[in-house]
């Protein structure tokens, strides 16, 4: 058995791609180390439970994640898109990836997708065309990056006011006494407990956002709808995203009002990793639903129509 083993991985290793496919795993390593040794020196830390639950980091590592995931499922498209020939042309291209990332400023949160962006580029530039759904994929990764950044850094007054205002909104018309100043919220428990929470840009949710997005892009990546679907269905996911962070503030200031602060920030803790879970299995399920279903088959058609278009579609496939 083991025999058999040895001679099937010398026989792959004999291909060219297998080949440039080692190439292209020992270059990534060298270029990692050479000119990104902050990840490896703070990758303990980066993935420490304290930093990952603690700071809220799980979002990213959770895209990474199923990124891997997708290209791992997409494995045998990928082996043929880097089994063609490639062109010159993107030797260019991939240098240019690479330069990239080397150049980029050092940012903490941007350390992994620069490593991965590197080892892109020399993807691309062994592989051209066969790059092709790795290159989506990291976009997506680096887009669920990129959007907390991005919103705190140019929008971040009007997105907090996206959570604060409804939030405030709703305790008060529920008859709970909340005194707002500025970004502040004081009540008193109903233990007499004063207490004071302040709703940042990022209690509005862009980390929880950008997944959504970023999940959403996969499965369309994977099993495509129609425009008009897709475009029903993201605005569906995206209004259901904010409202399910509404619910969560409120339950937070809820978990405060009657049991107190240390109850307040317990449910802070872990509220995130089981609500946002719930409501994308609920997304995904109605997702799943639509794919494959024909848009002229609705509840209440009669049998003999369904017959008649089953049909119609066999006469199409032969």
């Amino acid at each position: 058995m083991n025999i058999v083993a040895v001679n099937g991985v010398k026989s792959w290793l004999e291909t060219r791609a297998a080949r440039k496919l080692v190439l292209w795993l020992l270059l990534s390593v060298m270029l990692s180390l050479v000119f990104f040794r902050e990840l490896w020196t703070s990758l303990p830390t980066m993935i420490s439970p304290d930093v990952v639950l603690g700071q809220q980091r799980a979002s990213t590592w959770g895209v990474l994640a199923l990124c891997l995931l997708f290209l791992w499922l997409k494995r045998k498209e990928i082996w043929k898109g880097i089994s063609r020939e490639s062109s010159l042309i993107f030797v260019p291209v991939g240098l240019a990836l690479v330069a990239s990332a080397v150049l980029m400023p050092s940012y903490k949160d941007y350390l992994v997708f620069q490593v991965l962006l590197a080892s892109l580029g020399v993807f691309v530039a062994l592989f051209g065309k066969g790059a092709r759904l790795p290159s989506i994929v990291l976009v997506i990764y680096g887009f669920a990056v990129s959007f907390p950044i991005g919103v705190q850094r140019f929008l971040e007054g009007p997105y907090q006011q996206t959570a604060f205002v409804p939030l405030t909104g709703l305790m008060r018309a529920m008859g709970y006494p909340l005194r707002v100043d500025g970004q502040w919220l004081h009540f008193t428990s109903t233990g007499g407990e004063p207490i004071s929470v302040v709703v940042t840009m990022a209690c509005a949710g862009p980390a929880t956002r950008g997944v959504f997005i970023a999940l959403f892009a996969l499965m369309m990546l994977d099993m495509p709808l129609s425009p008009r679907k897709a475009a029903w269905l993201f605005l569906f996911g995206a209004v259901g995203t904010w409202f399910q962070n509404i619910i969560r503030l409120v339950f937070l200031i809820l978990m405060g009002y009657y049991l107190g602060r240390n109850a307040l920030w317990t449910a802070h803790y872990w509220t995130t990793y089981i609500l946002f879970p719930l409501w994308y299995l609920f997304f995904a399920y109605i997702y799943f639903r639509q794919v494959g279903r024909p848009p002229g088959i609705r509840k209440g058609r009669n049998l003999s129509t369904l017959r008649y278009q089953g049909a119609t579609s066999e006469t199409e496939q032969e």
